[in-house]
C-alpha cells in the first residue's frame, strides 16, 4: 500500500504524490482526516496563490472579496470569503477584509476590486480622496471622479448643497432675475433696480425715491443711492440736484454739503468741493469752517470767481497803499468790490511802482518802503541771516577776506576764513600752520588745513631738505620726493623743475678770472674726474679743465674755491633763464663783462634781476665794498678748455633769500 502524501501534496490516479493544484490546498495523507490524500478547495471567494499550498490559512482573497475567520466549538478556526459590499473593495491576494472607500465615496456595485472604483456619488465631487457635497450653485448627476461639480449658468443657483440635476439650478442669484423666455438664462438687474433674494423671480424692483444704482446687478435697496450732485431733501419723494453753493462728491444717501458762508458754485448739481468758488472781490477769512467775505480795508480780491483753496484770501495792498473806503474814511458800499491791485491807491503826495514784496534771502538786503527788489551784497559779501535791511549788514563771506583795496577776495590755498559778523564785518584769511595747506581755495575752517603745503612733507609736514621737493596736497606722512641723481634743490623746493644739475656748463668755454692765479691745481687728469673733484667739495665754485695738446682726453684740472671770510664780491651764476642762481663769495669778478651794463642798481636783488633780463648774461657780480657796483658777465671761447660751475642747495639764491 502506498505511503501517505506529505502536506502540500496530493495523490494522483497513479498513486503518486504531486504538488497541490493552484487555488487549492493539501493537508497531506491521514488515516482519519484524509485517508485518500485528496486536495481541498478554498472557501468561496478565496484561493491559494501558488501550487503546493499546505493549509486553509494559505487561501487568500480573490479580487472583490474579503477574508473572515471564525472559531468553532471544537476550537478550530475556519476561514470564509465575503463579497465586498457597495462602498468597499479589495484588490485580492491578501488576508484582509474589504476596505472602505474614503468619506463620502461609494462604488457602482458589490465586489469592487480597487480604490479607483470609489467614486463621488451624484451631488458630490472628489477632493483629495474624499467626497464632498456640491456647493450651492453647482451639481453632479452621477458617480464621478471629478474635482469640481458642474456650475449653474451665470446668475443662477440651487436651493441647497448636494444638487443632483441641472434642474436644481432654478433660483436667480441676488442682483439677477430669470428670463421668462428661457429658465436657464439669468439677466443682471438693469440700472436703478435691485433684486435682494435667491428666488425664482422674473423681474427686479425699481429703486425708490428716484435713487440710482452705480452699476447693473444691484443686490439690495441699500445699493440704491443718490449719485454725485444729488440728494433727497427731507420731506421730498424724489432726489434733486444739489442747490447752488453746495456739492456732493460720492454715491450715498447723505445730504449735499454747503460750500460755506459767502461761497458759490457756477450751477446746481456740483459734484466736487473743487466746484466751490470764492466770488470775484471776495477772499477766504476761514478754512474751517469755510467762510468768504468781501475784500475791504486795504485788501483786494480776484477779478473772477476762483477756487476755494488756502491762498484764495484777500491780498493786502502794498505798503503805504490804500483802498477807497480807507482813503475816504467810510464803509465799503454794498455794490463796491475791490478786484485788482489797481484798487490800491497811494495817499496824497505819494507815488507807486509795480512790485511784489518778498523777504530778502541771505546775501541780500533792502531798506524797505519801496518797490525795489532785494539788493545783492556783492561778490564776496553775504548776510548772517535773511531779512536784512541795509548794506551795512553785509559781511565778508566765509572763505573770503577783505583785500587791501577793500574788495573781497577768496582765500588762497593754505589759508581759510570763517567770514565776518555784523559786529566785525570784515574778515581776513588765516594761514594754516607752517607746513600745512588746504586742498582748495575758499576754505572756511582750520579743519581744512589737512594736507602738506608745497615744499613740505613727512609725518609732521616738515620743510623738504636740500635735494628733495614736494608739490603740495600730499597727505600727512608722505615724504618729499628726491631730485634725480646728480641734481639738487634748495630747501622747501615745490617742484621737480627746481632740481638743478650740480654741475652746469659755461655757455661758451670758460669763465676767466680777473686773477687767474686764484685757480688751484688738482690731480685729476680727465674732465670727468675734474668735475667729480669739484662736486666733492662744498667750497668749490667751479672748475676749469684744459685738454693736453697730445689729445686722448687728458689734461690739466683747476678748481676755484669760495672765499669764506669777508669776500668783496658776490657772484651769482645764472641757472637756465634765471630760474635761480648759484651764489658764491669771491674777492674778484668772474667772466667777461657785457658791453651794456645796468646803472643805478640799488642792491644785489636788483643786480640779479638785471642779469635775468639780459639774455646774454651768465653771471652777475655784486661788489658791495665801497660804492656798490653791479657787473654782468658771460663766459668766453677758449680752445681746448671747459668750465662748469657747481650748484649747492645751500648756495642757491632762492635758499639764501627765501
Amino acid at each position: 500500500m502506498p505511503a501517505d502524501c506529505a502536506p502540500g501534496l496530493a495523490m494522483d490516479a497513479n498513486k503518486n504524490c504531486q504538488p497541490c493544484t493552484l487555488g487549492k490546498y493539501c493537508l497531506g495523507g491521514d488515516a482519519t482526516v484524509n485517508p485518500t490524500n485528496a486536495e481541498d478547495g478554498c472557501p468561496d471567494g478565496l484561493a491559494t496563490t501558488f501550487a503546493g499550498a499546505k493549509s486553509q490559512a494559505q487561501c487568500f482573497t480573490k479580487a472583490g472579496y474579503g477574508r473572515t475567520s471564525s472559531k468553532g466549538s471544537n476550537g478550530k478556526v475556519s476561514l470564509a470569503g465575503v463579497l465586498c459590499d457597495v462602498a468597499t473593495y479589495n484588490v485580492g491576494s491578501n488576508t484582509a477584509g474589504c476596505q472602505k472607500c474614503g468619506a463620502g465615496l461609494t462604488t457602482a456595485t458589490n465586489g469592487s476590486t480597487s480604490a479607483s472604483a470609489c467614486l463621488a456619488p451624484a451631488g458630490s465631487y472628489l477632493d483629495k480622496g474624499i467626497g464632498k457635497l456640491c456647493q450651492k450653485g453647482t451639481y453632479s448627476t452621477d458617480l464621478n471622479a471629478n474635482a469640481n461639480c458642474v456650475p449653474c449658468p451665470d446668475g443662477i443657483t440651487t436651493a441647497a448643497e448636494g444638487s443632483t440635476t441641472a434642474a436644481a439650478c432654478s433660483l436667480a442669484l441676488k442682483g439677477y432675475y430669470i428670463d421668462s423666455a428661457n429658465s436657464t438664462n439669468a439677466i443682471k438687474c438693469p440700472l436703478d433696480t435691485y433684486q435682494d433674494q435667491e428666488a425664482n423671480v422674473t423681474s427686479c424692483t425699481a429703486c425708490p425715491n428716484g435713487w440710482k444704482t452705480k452699476e447693473t446687478g444691484a443686490t439690495g435697496v441699500a445699493v440704491c443711492l443718490a449719485p454725485p450732485g444729488f440728494e433727497l431733501v427731507d420731506g421730498a419723494t424724489n432726489i434733486t440736484a444739489c442747490a447752488a453753493g453746495s456739492y456732493k462728491a460720492d454715491w450715498n444717501r447723505n445730504p449735499c454739503v454747503a460750500c460755506g458762508t459767502g461761497l458759490i458754485t457756477k450751477e446746481a448739481g456740483s459734484v466736487s468741493k473743487d466746484a466751490c468758488l470764492v466770488p470775484a472781490g471776495y477772499g477766504l477769512t476761514s478754512l474751517s469752517p469755510m467762510v468768504a467775505a468781501p475784500c475791504e480795508k486795504n485788501t483786494y480780491g480776484d477779478s473772477v470767481d476762483r477756487a476755494a483753496v488756502a491762498n484764495a484770501r484777500c491780498t493786502a495792498c502794498p505798503a503805504d497803499m490804500f483802498t477807497m473806503d480807507t482813503l475816504e474814511t467810510r464803509t465799503r458800499n454794498s455794490s463796491e468790490y475791490y478786484t485788482a491791485e489797481s484798487a490800491c491807491l497811494v495817499k496824497p503826495g505819494w507815488g507807486t511802482t509795480s512790485t511784489t514784496p518778498q523777504e530778502c534771502p541771505v546775501g541780500t538786503f533792502n531798506e524797505g518802503k519801496n518797490r525795489s527788489p532785494c539788493h545783492h551784497c556783492g561778490t564776496g559779501w553775504t548776510t548772517v541771516a535773511a531779512g536784512k535791511t541795509a548794506e551795512s549788514q553785509c559781511v565778508v563771506q566765509a572763505g573770503w577776506k577783505l583785500a587791501a583795496d577793500n574788495i573781497p577776495a577768496p582765500c588762497d590755498k593754505g589759508s581759510y576764513s570763517t567770514g565776518g559778523s555784523e559786529v566785525a564785518p570784515n574778515a581776513t584769511c588765516t594761514p594754516c600752520a607752517t607746513g600745512y595747506s588746504t586742498q582748495e581755495d575758499e576754505s572756511v575752517s582750520n579743519d581744512e588745513c589737512a594736507v602738506c603745503a608745497p615744499g613740505y612733507g613727512g609725518a609732521l609736514c616738515a620743510q623738504c631738505n636740500y635735494g628733495t621737493f614736494a608739490s603740495g596736497g600730499a597727505k600727512v606722512g608722505d615724504a618729499c620726493a628726491a631730485c634725480a641723481s646728480g641734481s639738487t634743490s634748495r630747501k622747501g623746493a615745490t617742484q621737480s623743475q627746481q632740481c638743478y644739475s650740480t654741475l652746469i656748463d659755461a655757455r661758451n668755454d670758460v669763465f676767466n678770472l680777473a686773477d687767474e692765479g686764484a685757480w688751484e691745481a688738482n690731480a685729476a687728469t680727465t674732465g670727468v674726474a675734474c668735475g667729480a673733484a669739484c662736486d666733492a667739495l662744498d667750497t668749490c665754485v667751479m672748475y676749469k679743465f684744459v685738454v693736453n695738446e697730445a689729445g686722448q682726453g687728458t689734461g690739466k684740472c683747476s678748481l676755484l674755491s669760495e672765499v669764506s671770510s669777508n669776500p668783496s664780491h658776490t657772484v651769482g651764476f645764472k641757472i637756465g633763464n634765471g630760474d635761480d642762481y648759484s651764489v658764491w663769495g669771491l674777492d674778484q669778478s668772474v667772466g667777461a663783462a657785457l658791453a651794456s651794463q645796468p646803472s643805478s642798481v640799488a642792491d644785489e636783488a636788483a643786480c640779479k634781476d638785471a642779469c635775468t633780463a639780459a639774455s646774454e648774461c651768465e653771471v652777475y657780480v655784486w661788489n658791495a665794498s665801497g660804492t656798490p657796483k653791479c657787473t654782468l658777465t658771460k663766459s668766453e671761447l677758449e680752445e681746448a678748455s671747459i668750465s662748469m660751475f657747481q650748484v649747492v642747495g645751500a648756495k642757491l639764491y632762492s635758499d639764501l633769500h627765501p
